[in-house]
């Protein structure tokens, strides 16, 4: 019997289920997004997306695990390519970058820290998501000079800062002239 469709590893559909997981999260929130309704995009049945995913929550997860590791290595390249004397600013263009993606990702990042009360594969996740932004914003100190007893601080000072003006629904105006205030306060005061 011929074969309609190309044979796909459980990676690709996977990644397939995640990259429509996204858009509809983004699009819908989490509330509004169903299982059923990805796996109606995705052209397969509801008991396939179980299949990969256990649970809503595991896909959930699944789908801001990617954004963040899209936004970490992003910002890795734009640090990366920062000309040297200059990293404090880089910094400060980055850090209201990262704001600003989050600000575009409010209702997510609502449902986030509303699902880690209730759902132990959200909080997981949202303590390591905290873990790996520390480590990428300890990296991202440590190029500005931020002395080793002041790091951990800083870095605790910036990511508070970046949660702070997400949930409070800040202005790109008022990220921006925020995150670079600290930026140049938290570093080029050393």
């Amino acid at each position: 019997m011929a074969r309609n469709r190309p044979e796909r590893t459980r990676e690709d559909k996977s990644g397939e289920i995640v990259a429509i997981a996204q858009r509809l999260f983004l699009e819908q929130g989490y509330d509004a997004t169903t299982i059923a309704a990805i796996a109606r995009e995705a052209g397969i049945a509801t008991n396939v997306v179980h299949w990969y995913f256990a649970t809503k929550d595991d896909l959930f997860v699944a789908a801001l695990d990617a954004l963040q590791s899209e936004d970490l290595e992003e910002a890795h390249e734009r640090l990366a390519r920062s000309t040297p004397g200059e990293e404090q600013q880089a910094l400060g263009a980055l850090l209201t970058e990262f704001v600003w993606r989050r600000l575009d990702r409010y209702g997510l990042i609502a449902s986030l820290h509303e699902r880690s009360h209730c759902s132990p594969v959200v909080a997981e996740f949202h303590e390591r998501a905290h873990r790996r932004y520390a480590a990428y914003l300890g990296r991202a100190v440590d190029r500005c000079k931020v002395p080793t007893a002041d790091r951990k601080l800083v870095v605790e000072a910036l990511i508070n800062a970046v949660e702070g003006l997400v949930m409070h629904h800040a202005s790109k105006q008022q990220a921006k002239k925020m995150m670079n205030f600290l930026a140049e306060r938290l570093i080029t005061a050393r």
